[in-house]
């Protein structure tokens, strides 16, 4: 199984699924961590620069080409870890969705790019839909280096529309919106019980 945990910055991506692998490992199944973007690799330290350091502008398709390429290169891996793990992603091509199309890269393109290069479509993308302004308190309450991104509450709260329009529509993969505002634990037990029927 491929799940993806999915929200605007600040929702508590990281969070839920730290919580779950813990509580999937409780059950005695066998979860597979995997957070987008990585930064370990050549393209990640592309991305990193672009997020943190500020060293280049890219424009939306460079930005696009530079994400996806890291779920294409990793698609033999999720492939092989769905076999028998539960693979968990934090963000992944959903939020490539939300953000680049944002930037003006044609959703339609992306769409039909992530399938001529079979990049793996999840199970579901478990939808953490948290108001933008709580997600930027809780942002702030974090003792970590912000990216330009999680600084731009113009757009932070952009994202939460266009992710809104997402899950309405479905698009590219199963959306399931979970209510991310409630306690922590009954968002995890909510998740639970999603992957369980799924």
């Amino acid at each position: 199984m491929f799940i993806v945990i999915e929200g605007i910055d600040g929702a508590g991506c990281e969070t839920q699924a730290t919580a779950l692998i813990e509580a999937l490992t409780q059950q005695g199944k066998k979860p597979f961590y995997i957070k987008f973007p990585h930064y370990d690799t050549p393209v990640g330290k592309m991305i990193r620069d672009f997020l943190y350091e500020n060293k280049v502008k890219h424009s939306a398709s460079e930005q696009f080409l530079l994400y996806t390429l890291q779920f294409i290169f990793d698609k033999e891996l999720i492939k092989e870890k769905m076999r028998d793990h539960v693979v968990i992603a934090d963000r992944y091509f959903s939020t490539t969705l939300c953000y680049q199309t944002l930037e003006g890269f044609s959703e339609e393109k992306a769409v039909r790019y992530a399938d001529d290069f079979e990049i793996v479509k999840p199970d579901a993308v478990l939808y953490l839909d948290v108001p933008p302004d709580t997600a930027i308190k809780w942002k702030y309450g974090e003792d970590k280096e912000k990216n330009f991104r999680e600084n731009d509450h113009s757009f932070i709260r952009q994202t939460y529309e266009k992710y809104k329009d997402l899950v309405q529509r479905s698009v590219w993969a199963r959306w399931i919106r979970i209510n991310g505002e409630q306690k922590k634990e009954k968002v995890t037990e909510e998740i639970i019980n999603i992957i369980n029927t799924l």
